[in-house]
Formats: C-alpha cells, structure tokens, sequence
C-alpha cells in the first residue's frame, strides 16, 4: 500500500451506531472500508450507500467471536482492497444484565466472546498485515474502569480489551510503528445506550439524554486519532470527554 494513498479501514460492529458513522466517514475521506457484522441486510444497504456516494465499501457478515470467521473475513478484505491500514474494533454486546449471582453464564460467555476474544481475534489476523504505522483501535469504555451494577460481563470484557489495547502497542509499537489505541467514547446516542438507559440496575441506567452525543462526532475523533498528527496517542487510553483531545479535533 502507498503511504499517499487512504489505507483500507476494517471495521466490526460497522451496521449501526457508531461502527456505521465511523464507516461513513472514512469513506467520505477516501478510505476503502470493510464493513463487518453479523446481521448481513444492514452491511449491504451501508455498503450500498457508501458507493452510491463514490466511496469503496465491501460487506462481509462475519460473528467476531469466530476465529475462523474473522479470518476468513481478513482474507477477504486483503483480496479486495490489497491491504488494511486502519483497524476499528467496535463489535460488543451489554448483555447479559444482572447481578453475578443471578445471570445465565452461558449468556457470560457469549458476552467475553465478543467484546473480548472478537477483538483478540481480529487483532491476531490483521496485525500481520498492518504496514508501518499502521493503527489500531479498540472501543473500550469507562465501564473498563468503573464497576457498575448488573453490567459484569461489560465492565470485565471492556477492562480486558483496554489492557490488551496495551498489551499490542508494547509489542508492536517500537519494532513496528504500529499504533494502538483504547478509545472510550463516553456517552454516545446508539441502540446500546438506549438499553442501557432502559435498564435501572444501579446508576448506569441515569445516563441524562442531553449527555448522549451523536455517532458522527466520535467518528470525527476516532478518525482523528488514526492521522498523523495524533501520533502521541499512541499506546494510550484515550477518552472522548479529555478537553484538549476535543480542542485538537475542533469539537
């Protein structure tokens, strides 16, 4: 891949929300981007939509929490785009909801399987291919640093991916130049806040509706993050609310 030219952007959970506006945005700068999710009918109207706008955009329906899968999808993306660039990891469920003692462990374990193994497994099949300064990043959140009622599964999973977000940029950071990144974009105006400010347990439910903020400013930061200028982020964790990070996006 050309350091002139937008490297292809990958991005799981990319059907709606934040993933979508992500997408969205990429494309609009040039980016080709690879839209990955479970549920295949809103992966290819998004795709549809971006290249009726002339951007690049290839949909693969894909559940993270299938090594084989994300792989498959990898070699996908290598194939149609020659490269990937740019990682996004947004892929995650808040389910199951309720006290340790009370919830269904099968439900457990479907939640680390996404929210922490997805992104593990997307890691282990994209960084091979990532050129120098290459980034990526993983959507964590203050969960990861706050222990909330009812919400374990979240808090655990997001608290795994933030120090594996670590983990990466010691590995790959200095012999590679690769950024990684933990982004917590706060409260954010997406289907899982709305469930999450449904739900009562606690304090998590009380998330004040002028607090959200809509998708298409976190994708502004996150695709700030990734350009060049946003190099002293790297290895970091980085939270949407941080007052310089929002002057130096122009938020």
């Amino acid at each position: 891949m050309s350091v002139t030219t937008p490297w292809p952007v990958f991005i799981t959970g990319a059907s709606r929300g934040i993933g979508a506006a992500t997408a969205r945005h990429f494309a609009k700068a040039g980016h080709p981007v690879a839209l990955l999710a479970r549920s295949a009918a809103p992966l290819e109207a998004l795709a549809a939509e971006i290249e009726a706008a002339g951007g690049r955009a290839l949909a693969i329906p894909c559940d993270v929490a299938d090594a084989a899968a994300v792989a498959a999808s990898v070699a996908k993306t290598l194939a149609a785009f020659g490269g990937i660039g740019i990682v996004i990891n947004n892929a995650g469920m808040l389910e199951p909801l309720g006290p340790i003692a009370e919830i269904d462990m099968r439900e457990w374990a479907r939640a680390l399987a996404v929210n922490l193994n997805g992104p593990i497994y997307v890691m282990h099949a994209t960084v091979p291919h990532l050129p120098k300064g290459g980034v990526v990043i993983n959507i964590t959140s203050g969960a990861a640093e706050h222990a909330s009622f009812g919400r374990s599964a979240y808090c655990a999973s997001k608290a795994g991916l933030m120090i594996a977000s670590r983990v990466l940029a010691v590995e790959e950071g200095e012999r590679r130049g690769i950024r990684a990144i933990a982004f917590s974009p706060g409260y954010v105006d997406t289907d899982m806040n709305t469930l999450n400010r449904a739900n009562r347990m606690g304090n998590a439910g009380n998330i004040p509706v002028a607090e959200l903020r809509p998708p298409e400013e976190t994708a502004r930061i996150i695709h700030f993050l990734t350009e060049p200028e946003a190099q002293d982020y790297a290895g970091k964790i980085v939270n949407a609310r941080d007052s310089e990070l929002r002057r130096r996006v122009g938020l």
